[in-house]
């Protein structure tokens, strides 16, 4: 998934009618002149990574003199990043993002009073609005009351930002736009953290309207492929004349197995939230077929040393619920994998539901299905539940 860096979607931001603060990025220590930079002090220092205020403890300084300067410039260069100098701006901080949620068919806006490093998002007020709507007054409204954002000026600013940011999302076919924080000094809102995540496959006209240098965020490494990539590779391309399929196997032993493209990122990141490391990520178009579906969703079962499976994805329209959990069957046979022994939660909604899930529950004994009242992040949720259970308090739990 395709993202910007601080130093690239900084200007973005700007350009799109948002304030920001001066930057300058240093990739050596003797790039620092001693008159420079032109704006300060004081000043921030942070690495330029693709990333807003989460993750960044202990990585960003306010420094006030220019050897606290040199000190931070040089910590971040050696930590393997080159280093954002960037003005500092007073005020308070507050939290604004819109995230594409393919459950639903729109996006998730999310707002807090707070934010900054260390923020969690999931801490913030939210409203999913529909992506042909847009979030009208009422909307933003009412996401402001929750947020508890009371200054009229604050809320007037925030809105505002918050209707550039949807342009710049749907323009750009953005899959993510955070911003942690901005900050607010009465009378100027700020963008002082940036955290944005595009649509790999966008149409060109959406590609010109992005940061200029974007990042590879996809979740692959360098080296060689694993047995259950090159299997899934080999399946498509096998039958290239059928919808396509990827899979691309992480360090963690929970199965990621959601469809939908932006579905599977915010699975990844809901697990990740609750402290469980996927060991997937996969994706198929509707169409796959058969013999594809079935090597991806085996591959992604046969991973070594799994405690935990969830399975499913956005509300399907396009595919037949039965034919899906079919094949996942199928896989499971394939795979020989037990779902009596492994925590597993499918959350699977389309057409003929009802029907699938009669499969999945006769044929994945053990198997905690919801239906379409229960949301992603619910399912991420009552599977971290079942993997602290123990088997006979398991079935107390949602069938």
């Amino acid at each position: 998934m395709p993202r910007a860096t601080e130093s690239a979607a900084m200007p973005w931001l700007r350009r799109v009618g948002l304030a920001t603060p001066e930057l300058v990025v240093v990739t050596h220590e003797h790039e620092l002149l001693p008159d420079g930079p032109a704006f300060g002090p004081p000043w921030v220092v942070k690495p330029d990574i693709a990333g807003s205020g989460k993750g960044l403890a202990g990585l960003v300084h306010i420094c006030r003199s220019r050897d606290e300067l040199s000190s931070a410039v040089t910590a971040t260069l050696r930590s393997g990043a080159p280093a954002v100098v960037e003005e500092f701006v007073e005020g308070e901080e507050c939290y604004l993002s819109i995230a594409l949620d393919e459950t639903t068919r729109g996006a998730v806006v999310r707002a807090a009073a707070t934010g900054g490093v260390g923020f969690d998002a999931h801490q913030a007020a939210a409203v999913t609005v529909g992506l042909a709507e847009g979030p009208d007054d009422h909307a933003v409204a009412g996401l402001l009351d929750r947020a508890a954002v009371s200054d009229p000026r604050l809320r007037s600013a925030i809105g505002d930002a918050l209707q550039v940011l949807w342009s710049a999302f749907c323009s750009a076919e953005a899959v993510l736009v955070e911003v942690n924080p901005f900050r607010w000094d009465g009378q100027r809102l700020v963008a002082v953290g940036v955290a944005v995540e595009f649509d790999p496959h966008g149409h060109p006209d959406a590609q010109a309207l992005r940061p200029s240098a974007l990042v590879d965020a996809d979740p692959v490494v360098d080296r060689a492929p694993t047995p259950r990539e090159l299997a899934v590779r080999e399946a498509d391309a096998a039958e290239p004349n059928r919808a396509g399929i990827k899979f691309f196997e992480l360090d963690g032993d929970v199965a990621c197995m959601i469809t939908g493209g932006g579905a599977g990122l915010l699975a990844l990141d809901y697990l990740t939230d609750l402290g469980i490391r996927p060991a997937c990520y996969l994706d198929a178009s509707p169409g796959a077929g058969s013999a594809k579906l079935q090597t991806l969703f085996s591959s992604a079962l046969s991973v070594p040393g799994l405690r935990g499976v969830l399975f499913g994805g956005a509300v399907l329209s396009l595919a037949d619920a039965r034919d899906v959990a079919v094949e996942f069957a199928a896989a499971a046979d394939r795979a020989g994998f037990d779902s009596t022994r492994v925590p597993t939660v499918v959350r699977l909604a389309g057409p003929h539901e009802a029907e699938a899930h009669a499969v999945l529950r006769r044929r994945l004994p053990g198997a905690l299905v919801l239906d379409r009242a229960a949301s992603l992040e619910d399912a991420c949720d009552l599977l971290l539940t079942a993997m602290e259970q123990s088997p006979q308090e398991l079935e107390g739990l949602v069938r």
